[in-house]
């Protein structure tokens, strides 16, 4: 199929057409976006529920923003070097493990055995963000292929 455009009516018509793609691939990250969310919200660590619930999506006329607000955040994505945690959040992390109504020797226990793991060997990264952003971008291509031919 051929379109014939006059010269003096090419500025319009390549105004046009990038305006109609600049849309359709908003629409495109958006849906990428939203479809994904669920899949980082899934392979987010469950213990309070905090940090799968602090998932957020912005998308304005300029970018498109993923992340995620909970203070631990950047821990849980980029990992830490060793340093030593405060045993008290392990004292209630391993009372919710343990099903415990209380702290208990037990309790002491598996903290203080994380605590000297943490310390020893830091925390591994999860990559969840990191690992989505690819799958966001392999989706959107798909998309754009689709929408445009």
């Amino acid at each position: 199929m051929t379109k014939v455009v006059p010269l003096n009516k090419f500025a319009e018509e390549l105004k046009d057409y990038s305006e109609k793609n600049i849309t359709a691939y908003k629409q495109v990250v958006v849906e990428a976006l939203t479809d994904e969310m669920a899949n980082i919200v899934a392979a987010s660590p469950v213990d309070t529920g905090l940090y799968a619930q602090a998932w957020s999506m912005e998308v304005d006329e300029k970018r498109a923003l993923l992340g995620n607000t909970a203070p631990y955040a950047a821990m849980i994505e980029f990992g830490t070097r060793p340093f030593t945690p405060p045993i008290k959040p392990l004292l209630q992390w391993a009372r919710r493990v343990l099903k415990k109504a209380e702290v208990d020797s037990e309790c002491w226990a598996l903290a203080k055995g994380v605590q000297q793991k943490i310390a020893e060997e830091g925390l591994a990264p999860k990559h969840i963000l990191g690992d989505a952003i690819d799958r966001i971008i392999i989706d959107i291509r798909k998309k754009m292929k689709e929408k445009l031919g």
